[in-house]
């Protein structure tokens, strides 16, 4: 279905303040989408997982002229074998046990606009080749059809891994690789950007208010500079997810660090006094010796039998851990 130019303005305005471009790295990028975007070029957007990688494949879509087509995304990492040709080229009705109709896979379905591929690096080897011929030409057959059918569409492909590395181990193919990666963009994790951590707490706040109808709450600066501290290794969307739990919970007029829940604090919480090898020996040592001497009362030869040490050893011992004699 098309899109209406007004509501690809707000689609494309909702997305990039999403996205959320506090910190030079990010501007960086915006830069790089609005020169690429009016092309018709592969994109490999690469990242950590829960970077944003969709929303900004999203972006790039919403910024080029086909933003009033569809912006199609498949999950490569849940597709294999028949299963991968039935989501991305269809199939024609009687084609297998179960094809009662004929369906559009997602590459008919994105005609004329842009089809997301993420996970791309889980798209298993013996598909790889097929969706590399399709690539050539853009012209493929329903699973079952004898009808070759041709598409326009722009392809933008994400990964969290490293696609060079796995080309080393025969995961990927390398003729592959350089047919989507024409333009990479790379974005890079919440840790490495956390000037922009503020501007997104609040940018998420305003959405979580619109969403669930609540008053928007302000925000300690303490809590913030738990949010500075904090490594995020689920990126945005973690940063999100805790926004958005903190949000329904809260019945106060301001979040504050004890808003937070508890599975969240423990990463701030000091660990627990280590004695290292040494002192834990002596500390074993030391209370063995003092029941020993207790039982024989304190007759340090027969203490010296039964810890299985020579009465020279017992007294070292002694004087090495302070002990004192009754």
């Amino acid at each position: 279905m098309k899109l209406q130019s007004s509501n690809i303005k707000f689609l494309r305005d909702a997305a990039i303040q999403e996205f959320v471009l506090e910190c030079s790295s990010m501007h960086s990028i915006m830069k790089a989408v609005n020169q690429v975007a009016g092309f018709d070029v592969n994109v490999l957007i690469t990242g950590e997982s829960g970077t944003g990688k969709e929303l900004l494949a999203k972006i790039i879509h919403l910024l080029s002229p086909r933003a009033v087509n569809p912006f199609v995304p498949v999950n490569c990492g849940v597709l294999s074998g028949m299963m991968f040709e039935d989501k991305l080229f269809g199939h024609e009705k009687g084609a297998f046990t179960g094809a009662i109709r004929r369906k559009k896979g997602c590459f008919e379905m994105a005609h004329q606009g842009t089809l997301f591929l993420d996970e791309i690096s889980e798209l298993p080897v013996e598909n790889q080749v097929d969706f590399l011929r399709v690539l050539e030409d853009f012209r493929f057959r329903r699973i079952g059809g004898e009808k070759q059918i041709r598409v326009m569409i722009r392809l933008i492909s994400a990964t969290n891994k490293n696609l060079k590395s796995l080309i080393k181990v025969d995961s990927f193919r390398e003729d592959l690789f350089y047919r989507i990666q024409v333009v990479p963009i790379h974005l890079p994790p919440l840790r490495k950007r956390r000037e922009a951590i503020p501007k997104m707490v609040d940018q998420f706040l305003n959405q979580m208010a619109a969403k669930y109808k609540k008053p928007k709450p302000s925000v300690t600066s303490e809590l913030i500079n738990i949010f500075l501290r904090y490594d995020w290794p689920g990126n945005v969307r973690e940063l999100k997810n805790i926004i958005e739990r903190v949000f329904i919970v809260n019945d106060k007029n301001v979040i504050s660090p004890s808003s937070l829940p508890s599975d969240f604090l423990w990463h701030f919480q000091e660990p627990p006094q280590m004695m290292d090898l040494a002192q834990v020996r002596k500390t074993a040592e030391t209370k063995a010796i003092l029941e020993v001497l207790n039982r024989t009362g304190w007759d340090k030869e027969k203490a010296a039998r039964i810890l299985n040490i020579s009465p020279r050893t017992l007294r070292y011992k002694l004087l090495k851990f302070n002990i004192k004699i009754s």
